[in-house]
């Protein structure tokens, strides 16, 4: 029988705080300056993984908005910050301590100011309502003994900021429950109509992106539905909030203004930083291509390419290094502490002079060994690190398969024919159109669906003369 360990009593009621949202006393044992320390942590995760998107005006504009509903919420004295992720992903996320994070992929289906402000305010209702830090709590409060330990032992806040450092890193793993999300959309009808803003275009995002997700044909919604459920139940109750307010008189949309500063926003991917075209990664920037075995799992990030084989044993990784040679990424590189250096030397990789250093290192379990090499390739004035690691005992199939990528990596051809940038193109017909004519007058660069889903419109509806209206050209 397993003997279970009580929390004293006392403890649990030191642990309580005031939900700055509801008033009531609830368990936590997260102050606000740890919340703002996680917060940080995720924003240097987000900057180095996905990266900023860089129309400093556009960004500016966001904040803008963010901050004027923060400063007007129960905790106006965080250190508010708002981003705009490079990432054509649908998504928006908040980190505790006041950071908002928003990608250019959910602004290309928005319409209207009033429609950025109920996203931007449902995330800002995470941070005042503090969910994330109430879930943190929660699962604290059932790691056994970690509580009464952390009050015992000595350096006792050395260790809770240790666990404060992998929840940063792990805040986006966490799913609010249904209570968290219907309060957080409250708290941004709130906020949002407090600013100002016509709160029944709210529920128009829901609707949208839920046509996204059924119409991709894939089982998995938009990022931004998987881990906020039920949008069709969701958009039916902003409504319902809607028809309470007793007069829209002097609430704006901004539809116009909005519309304005998505102008020349790149739409979908940006093939200048990397695409994956089948099993091969292109850099229409950097000039360089790799090959993948098929079917492994892969991700192109901000720094970064990496991809898994399909049983998890093995992972390969493409960064580039700040060394001014192969030779001198080598020598840092093999100088690594814990790092058991088994060859070192120089080579090439089809023509381009390289540095390979073969090791082993002890993994996080002390029966596991991982074996890998990094290849250190000079390529058009810069060095870039090929690492390839895979479990000891993964067999020699998968050690041929890092092997095979390595040796894969290669100049891009000079006929080589990328991908070309889409970006936003707001225009205003000057005859009502359809997004049928608009994707023909593209050139290719949309198709019908793409723009009537842009624009929160049936496939064949009319746009009348006049109105603005987004459509896709290439850059």
């Amino acid at each position: 029988m397993r003997r279970f360990r009580l929390v004293p009593l006392a403890l649990l009621t030191a642990a309580c705080a005031v939900n700055p949202v509801t008033g009531k006393r609830e368990l936590s044992f997260i102050s606000e300056t740890q919340e703002i320390q996680m917060g940080q942590q995720l924003l240097a995760q987000s900057r180095q993984q996905t990266g900023f998107y860089q129309d400093l005006q556009l960004t500016n504009y966001i904040a803008d908005i963010g901050l004027r509903m923060a400063e007007a919420s129960e905790r106006p004295s965080l250190p508010w910050e708002f981003h705009l992720l490079d990432d054509p992903v649908v998504n928006a996320y908040a980190a505790p301590g006041g950071f908002i994070f928003i990608t250019r992929g959910i602004l290309a289906y928005m319409n209207s100011e009033a429609e950025l402000a109920g996203v931007l305010g449902h995330e800002i209702g995470h941070v005042t309502a503090r969910h994330s830090a109430n879930q943190l709590s929660k699962q604290q409060l059932f790691q056994t003994g970690f509580l009464l330990g952390s009050v015992v032992a000595p350096g006792a806040a050395q260790g809770i900021g240790g666990q404060l450092a992998q929840m940063g890193s792990g805040l986006l793993l966490l799913k609010y429950g249904r209570d968290d999300e219907s309060q957080s959309d409250a708290l941004g009808h709130r906020y949002s109509l407090q600013a100002g803003y016509d709160v029944r275009e709210m529920s128009n995002t829901f609707l949208t992106l839920q046509r996204v997700g059924q119409a991709s044909g894939n089982s998995a919604p938009p990022a931004l539905l998987s881990s906020h459920p039920d949008p069709g139940d969701r958009a039916v109750k902003t409504m319902l909030w809607a028809d309470t307010v007793s007069s829209y008189a002097n609430l704006t949309s901004g539809r116009d203004r909005f519309l304005d500063h998505l102008d020349g926003m790149v739409y979908a991917e940006d093939p200048r930083s990397g695409y994956f075209e089948g099993d091969r990664f292109l850099h229409p920037t950097l000039l360089l291509q790799f090959d993948l075995p098929a079917g492994w799992q892969r991700a192109n990030q901000a720094t970064r390419v990496v991809a898994v084989d399909p049983n998890g044993r093995a992972q390969f990784e493409l960064t580039q290094s700040q060394a001014a040679s192969a030779q001198a990424a080598a020598d840092t590189f093999a100088g690594t502490q814990q790092l058991q250096v088994r060859s070192s030397g120089r080579t090439t990789v089809n023509g381009l002079p390289a540095h390979a250093v073969s090791f082993r290192v002890a993994g996080a379990q002390q029966t596991q060994t991982i074996e890998g090499q990094a290849v250190f390739v000079e390529h058009r004035g810069a060095v870039y690190q090929l690492l390839g690691i895979m479990v000891s005992g993964a067999g020699q199939q998968t050690a041929s398969s890092l092997d095979a990528i390595v040796r894969s990596f290669r100049a891009t051809a000079s006929n080589q024919i990328f991908r070309r940038v889409r970006e936003l193109d707001v225009i205003t017909p000057s005859r009502a159109t359809t997004p049928e004519a608009l994707a023909a007058a593209s050139g290719g660069a949309a198709t019908a669906q793409e723009i009537a889903f842009i624009n929160s419109l049936e496939p064949g509806a009319t746009i009348p003369a006049g109105r603005k209206v987004k459509t896709v050209r290439f850059r």
